[in-house]
């Protein structure tokens, strides 16, 4: 639906998109609509119904419901006699694209802007960091609810882009070949980013190559005189990719440096004739408070990071480099992000009534976002440690959940991340799912202590003294896929506020 009528489509502009035609009675092209929707519990009167059809429902069932709850006309795939006005297209799934594209139009031709984001992590947090870097807090910057990134997702929010909304940011989620290509005709962006490329989705994607080839079609799809925005660590990966070879490339690389290394950075490959470089760096003040900082040419920004971590980091300085691209200063956007707080579910901080802190970050995990989780976790322990002083340090604990949707892959990159987990001074390891095994023989092939981990029931309640006491100065990392539902331990862990 939309926010704003006024500021919305027509029928003819409708029809002319997705080149349908009429069964039953026609209305004038000039009729006013006030939104699209897709489910009858959500009607707004003087709408347009898409009735969609999956494997389990089929909107054509509702047709008479949505006119009798304000509907002016469905748009459908066969006609269903005595319904109402129907507009009617070969594919309702690709008929909310041509409305989709009808208002892009509409709000490209009202000189407003584009972003549009993918990536295997971060795309959500780097999505909301620019919705700060774009508004500040109070801004009227339009994107996607919760989850709304697929086939039908992406094309809702665009929907919903109301006209006094000067800026919109489109994330786009991929899980298979194909899907990228399906929504390029409402891709068409001023900034394009691609947020990391890492082991997701291999299930359908196959390898790292496959996700890069997949991802990357979202960057051919920027307007003339756009710009694509990238991790330098990403073009230095996939360099030799044909894209990188095109002659009116606007490239923004954003190149990072963390505590105690080189601030200078160091190209391996030869950047494209024109690209620039937005050169950041992490800093650890006395009291373990991380400032990103970083230039731009003779442009200069410092903040101070609402976490202390090294992902968020990077999610911060693509989300600047993006303002930067659409004339947002360096400093003013930096000084937005300050404001930044996480979404539940992604490095979302929590303490309990007796003062334990639980970092949630259970809504999706993936082999890059896990090793993230790690360093963030451990850096949180290593500042609660400081803070209570003499008494030390207090217990770390994790518990971990399976990473789905890895294929073949899915032994051997648990094991690994039984590994990297190895690395850090867990006290104890909780782990639920089906790849405990290749887990538990990652983390004893590091070095870990095999009693440290512990498997958690699937099914059922746990038992009383499950998870030891929590105390002040105690840490516990909840990180899994969202399939696995770690909501519920979390809950047992007394989640507070």
């Amino acid at each position: 639906m939309s926010l704003d009528g006024n500021g919305w489509l027509t029928i003819g502009e409708v029809q002319e998109m997705t080149q349908a035609y009429w069964a039953g009675h026609s209305l004038p092209s000039e009729t006013p609509l006030t939104g699209a929707v897709t489910d009858t519990r959500s009607m707004v009167p003087g709408c347009i119904f898409i009735a969609l059809e999956g494997e389990r429902f089929d909107g054509h069932s509702f047709l008479s419901e949505a006119f009798s709850r304000g509907a002016v006309v469905a748009m459908v795939s066969r006609e269903i006699p005595g319904a109402g006005p129907q507009l009617v297209v070969p594919d309702t799934l690709r008929g909310l694209q041509g409305i989709a594209r009808a208002v892009l139009s509409r709000r490209f031709g009202e000189g407003k802007k584009l972003v549009t984001l993918t990536g295997t992590a971060g795309k959500t947090t780097t999505r909301e960091l620019l919705r700060l870097v774009l508004g500040g807090v109070d801004g009227q910057v339009h994107s996607n609810r919760l989850n709304w990134n697929n086939e039908i997702g992406v094309p809702r929010t665009l929907w919903e882009w109301p006209s006094s909304s000067p800026e919109a940011i489109l994330e786009v989620g991929i899980r298979k070949p194909g899907d990228m290509e399906f929504l390029s005709p409402v891709l068409v962006a001023d900034v394009a980013i691609v947020t990391s490329i890492g082991q997701g989705h291999l299930e359908t994607l196959g390898s790292v190559y496959g996700v890069w080839q997949e991802k990357s079609r979202l960057l051919g799809y920027v307007r003339p005189g756009g710009t694509v925005v990238l991790p330098l660590e990403i073009f230095e990966r996939f360099s030799q990719d044909p894209f990188f070879q095109k002659q009116d490339l606007n490239l923004l690389l954003v190149a990072m440096a963390l505590p105690e290394t080189n601030p200078d950075t160091v190209f391996l490959s030869p950047l494209p004739s024109g690209a620039l470089v937005l050169d950041g760096r992490v800093s650890v003040d006395a009291m373990g408070g991380w400032h990103l900082s970083g230039r731009l040419g003779t442009e200069n920004f410092e903040c101070l990071l609402p976490s202390p971590s090294s992902t968020l980091a990077m999610d911060a300085l693509l989300a600047l480099a993006a303002g930067r691209a659409l004339g947002v200063p360096l400093s003013e956007g930096a000084t937005r992000v300050q404001s930044f707080r996480p979404l539940p579910g992604r490095m979302q901080v929590s303490r309990t009534t007796e003062g334990a802190m639980i970092l949630l970050d259970h809504y999706n995990a993936n082999p890059l976002s896990m090793a993230g989780a790690f360093d963030w976790a451990f850096q949180i322990w290593r500042k609660e440690g400081e803070r209570i002083g003499n008494n030390g340090p207090g217990k770390f604990l994790a518990v971990l959940g399976d990473m789905l949707e890895l294929g073949e892959e899915s032994p051997s990159l648990h094991r690994e991340i039984g590994v990297e987990a190895s690395c850090f001074p867990f006290s104890g390891i909780y782990y639920k799912g089906r790849f405990s095994g290749p887990f538990r023989e990652g983390f004893e092939r590091g070095g870990g202590a095999p009693s440290i981990v512990q498997d958690i029931p699937l099914e059922g309640d746990l038992p009383e003294g499950f998870f030891p006491p929590l105390v002040a100065g105690d840490v516990v990392l909840v990180k899994g896929s969202r399939g696995m539902h770690l909501e519920r331990e979390a809950s047992y862990l007394g989640e507070g506020s």
